[in-house]
């Protein structure tokens, strides 16, 4: 058996009430694990919140920011790596995240491991001579030793998640889920990125000038985006509007009128039609009653 994980980086941190990350992609899978608090990740075009205790694993390649929305402190531990293996990468890459929640991991036995690792790294820490607050452990001298359990750890929380996220290998004679390559990665954030600068309900005009600007036809637009993403660039920007007409209605209270004619929609009633068919009710009763 010949494959290579590669560690990338892994660190712990804390981030104050208001701290936010931009949005942002690389070509590493990303674990992020939250000791405390709750963090916002937005994903393409969906929303995951983060409490104490949960794990999500992020592909490579996924487009996502951060926001700390809560009035407390969020503390985790993040792991940014890669792996060469094609099968395990076809894995890993069924969606753009996974979700697992605290309740679902305490029995994997996962918070053992990352207090070993925090135990590993503060070893390191300690016994580097200009250890400081601010040392790095890349740059520190581990003992090997160290180094190799260090990495079996990291290994072992790679192995469990895959295990509780990804997709079993398709069987022989089935078709299997393509891996996009990191140009076609590349290219289809380049698409998502100016569907976000024009979300209207009009998406059909907007993914043919997009297409147009990227020199690609619209049949090819459109096969390379689904390919990254999952969905076609129409279902996507259908997600995007939605939850800007969700957050519209739940925190403001502008006339709905206003709200569906800013979302490019010809009526309110084409709105609301449309609205209903995404959520099953009205924009008005999906709106908060104060009383």
């Amino acid at each position: 058996m010949t494959s290579t994980l590669q560690i990338k980086g892994c660190g712990f941190f804390v981030k104050p009430p208001g701290w936010s990350y931009p949005l942002h992609h690389h070509h590493l899978f990303e674990i992020l694990y939250c000791f405390s608090g709750e963090v916002v990740q937005f994903v393409g075009a969906s929303e995951r919140t983060m409490r104490t205790g949960d794990w999500m694993l992020l592909k490579a390649g996924a487009r996502h920011r951060l926001e700390n929305l809560a009035a407390e402190p969020y503390s985790f531990l993040n792991i940014h790596f890669d792996v060469d293996d094609p099968d395990l990468r076809r894995r890993l890459t069924a969606a753009d995240c996974f979700l697992l929640s605290g309740a679902d991991a305490a029995a994997g036995g996962l918070a053992e491991i990352v207090a070993r690792i925090e135990r590993l790294m503060a070893l390191s820490l300690t016994d580097a001579p200009s250890s400081g607050p601010s040392a790095k452990l890349e740059a520190l001298d581990i003992d090997p030793l160290r180094k190799l359990e260090l990495q079996a750890a990291i290994l072992l929380i790679v192995t469990s998640l895959t295990a509780q996220f990804a997709a079993p290998q398709a069987p022989a004679g089935k078709a299997r889920l393509s891996v996009a390559s990191f140009k076609e990665i590349d290219t289809a954030h380049a698409i998502e990125e100016r569907l976000r600068r024009m979300v209207t309900a009009d998406s059909d005009n907007s993914i043919a000038r997009i297409a147009r600007d990227l020199h690609l036809s619209r049949s090819q637009c459109s096969k390379l985006f689904t390919k990254v993403y999952g969905v076609s660039p129409r279902r996507y920007v259908s997600e995007l509007v939605l939850n800007r007409a969700k957050r519209l209605l739940v925190t403001t209270n502008r006339p709905i009128e206003a709200i569906a004619l800013e979302l490019g929609f010809h009526s309110l009633s084409h709105f609301s039609s449309q609205f209903r068919r995404w959520t099953g009710v009205s924009p008005m009763q999906y709106r908060p009653k104060f009383e």
